[in-house]
């Protein structure tokens, strides 16, 4: 779920960049009703908080709207600019995605705090590790990360490494993530998501599939959270 969460955190800054003044207010409106939903299905406040957080990190970019029609222009005009030739989808995305998406990036890291400075790389890593894992699985196996085996249970109160998740999230409710914190939290995250599977879906193409993701999502952070460690 942390993957998720980091990933939403983006959203909650890169949102505005997909909206012209004009509905900037309908944007913001969106992103609320997507947390409130997710709340009601999970039962955790976790989104609405990232919400909260991302009207935080507006407050710290007063004028983030007038940064994001250009920001977006540049965005734009390096996808226009990508030539298909003979490249698959795959290649595609694998050569152009962190190009195009640097000046989303670099606007996001200069409306964060010192200690959250790194999260928007960390997410672009996240991203592009679950673009190479999608891109070297099977059909099938994308599939089944949409089972709705998933969503059967309440992740929060019924596994305990679920409530552990959601307690280490309602400890940091009010802060903008950290390296440290997302390394740190990724463990339990996977912990979370095995308990629900064990327990829900019985398929092993299921589990495997998810087990997979996680594995690429792990394999892409790596680099950054063992260089915590041995510093």
């Amino acid at each position: 779920m942390k993957s998720f969460g980091v990933f939403s955190l983006l959203l909650c800054v890169l949102a505005f960049a997909n909206a012209k003044d004009s509905d900037t207010s309908s944007t913001e409106e969106n992103l609320r009703d997507l947390a409130k939903a997710v709340h009601e299905k999970l039962n955790t406040t976790i989104f609405l908080d990232l919400v909260k957080l991302g009207d935080k990190i507006k407050e710290k970019c007063p004028d983030i709207e007038n940064k994001m029609e250009n920001t977006m222009d540049r965005v734009g005009e390096c996808v226009e600019a990508i030539d298909l030739g003979s490249d698959t989808f795959c290649s595609l995305i694998r050569k152009n995605f962190v190009k195009c998406m640097k000046p989303a990036v670099e606007l996001a890291v200069g409306c964060m705090p010192k200690e959250s400075k790194d999260i928007p790389e960390m997410v672009e890593k996240i991203v592009m590790a679950m673009i190479d894992t999608a891109c070297s699985s099977t059909v099938e196996e994308m599939l089944e990360l949409l089972n709705p085996c998933m969503m059967n249970k309440d992740f929060s109160l019924q596994f305990p490494p679920c409530k552990d998740l959601r307690d280490t999230f309602d400890q940091h409710r009010n802060k903008l993530p950290s390296k440290a914190f997302t390394c740190q939290t990724m463990p339990k995250v996977r912990r979370c998501i095995k308990a629900v599977l064990d327990d829900s879906c019985p398929n092993q193409l299921t589990k495997a599939a998810h087990m997979k993701m996680l594995d690429g999502i792990d394999k892409g952070l790596k680099e950054d959270c063992d260089a915590l460690n041995t510093a």
